[in-house]
This record gives structure tokens, sequence and C-alpha cells, in this order.
């Protein structure tokens, strides 16, 4: 009769330890992660596949990754073709069917936001790097958060019921911040409402939406295509033509053309972090627009 009593005993422990073991939630990027830990609490135990000091379109598959992978109950992904050089692989060599596209433990935030950029018609490498679904760097308007943030709450309540109204509660205090914080960023960017700017790369587009200026050129002459001599000579003289006062580029590009049409122009020079995770300092998706704003004012933008 006691070893009955003991063996029910342990039973009940591992069924109460399993009901309040942590989701593993796995993220292709730290904006995801971020959101992610927001909205799960205690209740999910998050990684990112790649660090926000890097372009998530070239992450490469590693063995860490892999069993990153592996080991998930729910994977969050960018979409948009972000991903498409190197996730498939990643998800074959890891054989976790909880997470093949199709299935609850996999969620693309891309079906959820409205995207820019949709390219129609045949294209092909000489147009440089074109997303045909649309521009993925959709996170970079803080609006999407939000979508993304229900989309996760969502897909974490119907893995996890027993703690949905955790997973609603922590999804409400995000929009209220989000809703406290917004109308901060947009005043202090008002000055920069429909102005033209330079963009390094097709990368901002979201951003210029969400505080409504106008990305008019890119330094790249096609996107993923470096800048020739003769494209920034067109630039340059865009830019005096124009009197466009302002360059925004993410820390990973190159700086040598910047530094070329500032010295030619005089045309500011905005730095923006691209991601959560871009500097020790970004730890929220909060933090990203605080530091993108911060950015733009200390350039001139504002």
């Amino acid at each position: 009769m006691t070893y009955y009593r003991i063996l029910f005993g342990l039973l009940l422990l591992v069924a109460s330890l399993s009901s309040h073991a942590a989701l593993r939630v796995v993220t292709t990027t730290q904006d995801l992660a971020a959101i992610a830990e927001a909205v799960g609490g205690e209740q999910v135990k998050v990684e990112s596949l790649t660090p926000g000091t890097r372009d998530p379109h070239f992450a490469s598959a590693k063995p860490s990754m892999i069993r990153q992978v592996f080991r998930a109950d729910l994977l969050l992904v960018i979409g948009a073709d972000m991903e498409i050089g190197w996730l498939p692989p990643l998800l074959q060599s890891a054989r976790n069917g909880k997470v093949q596209p199709g299935n609850p433990g996999y969620l693309d935030l891309s079906t959820g936001v409205p995207l820019l950029g949709q390219v129609s018609g045949p294209i092909d490498r000489s147009m440089g790097d074109v997303h045909a679904k649309g521009n993925p760097h959709y996170w970079l308007d803080p609006r999407n958060g939000v979508r993304m943030a229900e989309a996760i709450a969502s897909r974490l309540s119907e893995l996890d019921p027993a703690h949905e109204g955790e997973y609603r509660g922590r999804l409400a205090d995000f929009k209220q911040t989000m809703a406290s914080r917004l109308p901060h960023w947009s005043a202090d960017l008002a000055a920069l409402k429909g102005q033209p700017v330079i963009a390094y790369h097709k990368s901002l587009i979201y951003l210029a939406d969400a505080f409504e200026f106008n990305i008019v050129d890119e330094v790249e002459p096609k996107p993923g295509i470096a800048p020739s001599a003769a494209s920034l000579s067109a630039l340059v003289a865009r830019i005096r033509s124009d009197e466009i006062g302002l360059l925004l580029m993410e820390p990973h590009y190159e700086r040598r053309s910047a530094r070329y049409l500032n010295e030619q122009t005089g045309i500011g020079i905005a730095v923006l972090p691209q991601s959560v995770g871009a500097t020790p300092e970004i730890v929220t998706y909060f933090d990203l627009f605080d530091a993108i704003v911060a950015a733009l004012t200390s350039a001139g933008g504002a």
C-alpha cells in the first residue's frame, strides 16, 4: 500500500511539473524574442536564433540552432522570405514536426501585418534583393509591433490554454505601453514629417510610413547591390537639387559611401539601430524605438 501511495504521489508531482513547464519559444530574430518575452512572461522560455547586431537575411544553420529548433514548442518567424536562405534547411535538419510550417508550433508573423513593397510580375536577380511577397522589415513600424504581439498572444493561448489569462493580460499591458509611447515618438519626430530623406537600403519604408517622412532614394542603386561611382555621383546631384538633408542607414552597412555623400553635400547621417539587441542598451521592443528616435533627433532629423 505504501508503495502505491508513493507511486501515486510521484505521478501527481510529474503531472504538476508538466502543467507548469515553460513553453520553449524559438524566434528567428531578437525583435520577435523581445515581443514574445513581453507577452509570454514566466510561462515561456525564449531563445533567438540570430543576434540583433547582424542582418537576419544572412544567417547560416549551425548545430546549436538545430538543437534549439529541435527542442522548440513554438517557432516564430519574420517571414516574407526574410529567412529563405537558411530557415528551410534548418527546419529539415531539426526534424521537429511541431514547428514545421502548417502546424500550430509554427507562426509566420508576416501573415498578420499589411506588407509594403509587394512586387507583381516576374522577378530575377538583375533586380537585386527583391522580396515578391513584400518588404520583410515590418517590425520597424511600432504599430505592427502591436499586431505581432496580438498574434503571439493568440498562439501562446492556443498552445497553453491554462495560461490564456496571463497572456491576454500581458498583451493588454504591451498595447497600453505602446499607446502611451507612440505619441511621444511622433511628437519628437514632428519636424521630419513630410521631409525627403535618403536611405541606404530599402529596409526603412515601414519606419517612414509610421512617422510620415519620405524616402525618395537609396544609396544602393538596386536592393543589395553596392553603389558605384556613377550612382553616387547621381545621388550627389539629387541631394543638392532637392535639398535633401538626411541620410538614414543601419549599422551593418559600409560607411564609406555615406561619408562621401556627406563630404560632397553636407547631408546629415543618422545610423539607426535595426533591431532589439543592436546595442547592449536595447533590450525591449520599446527600447528600440527610443534609440531610433534619439538617433534621428541627434542627427538633425527633428
